[in-house]
């Protein structure tokens, strides 16, 4: 795929006649889409930081990079009602993923990534949590534990347990104080490299109960979603596993009138380079479609399913009858933790039909 493209949306305007004004009735411009990718020159991934919270995998070998299929932030989604229906306040469980995932055969052996002590563990047959002298938390997920609480155990020597063979990969948490911390981030799980480039695929509008609208004809108080994705930095195992999205790390947007004054300045809505938000706040970062890779729906289970992520661009719908009718541009931007970003600059028009004889906006 070229690193620039270009599409246009929409039909043809409608001609009135050579020399003639255009109708009211005509439909407005098209509206024109434009991504880039652009991979990180000086990527912070690419060096050692040399930081004092840095680690290595746990698994073998320590100091060479494993795929990762489920980056932190991703979204965790079961949703026991009708597919397609899972939106804010509909049952189910919607939660950040808390860590990374890294693929391993069953069986393989977990070590501790940094030194510490054994500490009860909430799910003690799937789970061991090893908590360090730097007053760090480690959570090994998957695994089948052969160390007990209150054990000692050293980075790089002591066997915490194995893969269990039903989950292909150890799920690996960091928590700092009292919140999770992104393993990948660089200083932490290292060595950690990217030049994968993330993807976005589309804006959506929405108004009403999730009416979509054409990006050629805004009107009335509308809601923005973004369909953005990345992919791993190296191919996973098992092949079905094979070309599943997982999160970029930071996402924004923002909006320009047709002289490039900013209607919305630049605007972060997903943050996932270090931290992020709480549980609760899921609805806030994820838009009404979101679901994980193999989602689950009114208790069935999609197998090799790709998951879908929707980024919820407006928090409060945008009221477009406050902005004047015309042409304005909306850019779109997404990153990981190495730097690697790509972005999506669509031009949309507001037409609303109680503001047709106001001045378009950009003429």
């Amino acid at each position: 795929m070229p690193l620039a493209l270009a599409l246009v949306l929409g039909g043809v305007a409608a001609r009135a006649g050579e020399g003639a004004a255009r109708p009211a009735t005509a439909r407005p411009p098209l509206a024109l889409v434009t991504r880039t990718a652009m991979p990180a020159r000086r990527s912070p991934c690419d060096r050692p930081t040399h930081s004092p919270y840095a680690y290595p995998w746990p698994i073998r070998p320590f100091r060479r990079q494993h795929p990762i299929r489920g980056n932190f932030g991703d979204p965790r989604t079961v949703t026991p009602v009708t597919f397609g229906e899972d939106v804010p306040g509909s049952p189910g469980s919607f939660a950040f993923h808390n860590g990374v995932d890294i693929s391993a055969a069953a069986g393989t052996p977990v070590y501790p990534v940094v030194s510490g002590t054994v500490s009860a563990a909430p799910y003690p047959q799937d789970e061991v949590v090893v908590v360090t002298d730097d007053f760090r938390t480690f959570q090994y997920f998957h695994v089948t534990p052969s160390v007990r609480p209150g054990e000692r155990v050293v980075a790089e020597r002591t066997v915490l347990g194995t893969v269990k063979p039903e989950w292909w990969h150890v799920h690996l948490t960091e928590i700092d104080g009292f919140r999770a911390h992104n393993p990948a981030d660089p200083g932490h799980l290292e060595p950690y490299r990217d030049h994968t480039v993330p993807v976005i695929k589309r804006l959506i509008f929405t108004s009403g109960r999730d009416t979509r609208l054409e990006a050629a004809r805004l009107h009335g108080a509308i809601q923005i979603a973004v369909n953005a994705s990345d992919v791993p930095p190296l191919p996973v195992f098992p092949e079905f596993w094979e070309d599943l999205p997982v999160t970029p790390a930071l996402v924004s947007w923002r909006m320009v009138d047709a002289r490039g004054r900013a209607v919305v300045p630049a605007t972060v809505v997903a943050d996932f380079r270090r931290t992020e938000p709480p549980n609760r706040n899921f609805w806030d970062v994820y838009a009404a479609g979101t679901y994980q890779n193999f989602p689950v729906f009114d208790h069935d289970y999609y197998f090799h399913r790709p998951g879908r992520y929707l980024f919820r661009l407006t928090k409060a719908p945008l009221d477009t009858r406050r902005l004047r009718n015309g042409r304005y541009t909306i850019t779109v931007e997404a990153e990981d933790v190495c730097g690697n970003r790509a972005s999506l600059t669509q031009r949309v028009v507001i037409a609303n039909p109680s503001a047709v004889a106001r001045s378009p906006a950009g003429r």
